[in-house]
């Protein structure tokens, strides 16, 4: 029997094509077992580079589309954000909070409760089903999370508006230069989610004190007790871990690029790590590096995109290779005092 597997333009139509697989898949197919690569192959990027494009165009319908047909001037960027006002920051608030629904909701529903669940359910990476109170708590966070991304907008957007950061006033300023930051938006913000995530996690050093120990204690122990992830877990954080996440936005503000490179990382944090967290093979969207930093805590803190967890010895594709990271330190799940949420857990489902 021929498996069938995502095309490259799957990102770039997404959902389309996963439903469209989904309801076409042969009821009789056997899953792959899932496994990780260190590094990503040439496929893998290609996609990587069209869900950027995803990400850059959403972007730029946000900034040029939406604004008029809910009755703005312009983009708040643009001149209205000079004084802040209802319309204009409710405007921002109601985009995300609202894209945030239908994009979590809609793709658990989809996986999790629609009626093609049973049809799916084999290719789930950890067989187990979360909690409806995880689902839950997760969604209530990451709608958190989605307003402090939005307090980020809409602080940028006050200070461009008024001039006081340079911004390209026009996209054709560097068409080529522009065109390949669109399609490189993951990869360019995976170096700075790795060093936060990196941050929030124990560093097990002992020259320095460990504030990664407290990091994780205080803040992103939050977002480990999903332990069995869904689309609503992919920015279940606690506001000072999404504030740090969200600020990769600040890169190409530091650039002074035109304001939908962004928007677009916004945007690309928020979907890439949704979908990313769905936990399901295709036609899922789930990522099986980032399942096992779920599973196993003390490793993959990046993204295969840019290999830093390589880079770093902080690499994994098993339970066993978490152990060999760490040389015998106490590491894994079994030095993570994190409580998970019940009935969203089964360590021995996710190697």
């Amino acid at each position: 029997m021929v498996k069938s597997g995502p095309t490259l333009l799957a990102p770039l139509i997404w959902p389309l094509g996963h439903v469209s697989a989904a309801i076409r898949k042969d009821e009789n197919e056997k899953p792959e077992k899932p496994y990780v690569n260190p590094l990503m192959d040439i496929s893998g990027h290609c996609m990587a580079f069209l869900a950027s494009a995803r990400s850059w165009m959403m972007a730029y319908a946000c900034m040029y589309y939406l604004p008029e047909k809910c009755g703005l001037e312009a983009y708040p960027g643009f001149g209205p954000g000079r004084v802040y006002s209802l319309d204009w920051v409710s405007h921002i608030l109601i985009r995300n909070i609202v894209g945030t629904w239908i994009i979590c909701g809609f793709w658990d529903w989809f996986l999790y409760f629609s009626p093609l669940k049973d049809k799916l359910h084999k290719y789930k990476m950890n067989p187990v089903y979360p909690s409806m109170q995880q689902i839950k708590h997760d969604a209530f966070w990451t709608t958190t999370a989605s307003l402090c991304g939005s307090l980020i907008e809409i602080i940028l957007c006050h200070h461009w508006a008024l001039g006081t950061m340079k911004i390209q006033n026009s996209l054709s300023v560097s068409p080529i230069l522009t065109f390949i930051l669109a399609l490189t938006v993951t990869h360019y913000r995976i170096p700075h989610f790795y060093l936060v995530h990196r941050m929030m996690h124990p560093w097990k050093t002992t020259t320095v004190p460990d504030f990664g120990k407290f990091l994780y204690k205080k803040v992103h122990s939050l977002h480990h007790k999903s332990y069995n992830p869904t689309a609503w877990s992919g920015t279940n954080m606690h506001p000072v871990e999404a504030t740090l996440y969200y600020s990769a936005v600040l890169i190409p503000v530091a650039l002074s690029l035109h304001p939908v490179h962004a928007l677009a990382v916004l945007i690309d944090c928020g979907v890439g790590a949704w979908l990313g967290h769905d936990g399901f093979q295709w036609p899922g969207s789930g990522d099986y590096f980032h399942l096992l930093h779920h599973a196993h805590f003390d490793c993959n803190y990046g993204a295969m995109h840019v290999p830093l967890d390589l880079l770093f010895g902080t690499f994994a594709g098993s339970k066993e290779e978490v152990k060999q990271i760490w040389s015998n330190k106490p590491s894994g799940e079994e030095n993570n005092t994190t409580p998970v949420h019940a009935a969203s857990k089964q360590a021995d489902k996710v190697m």
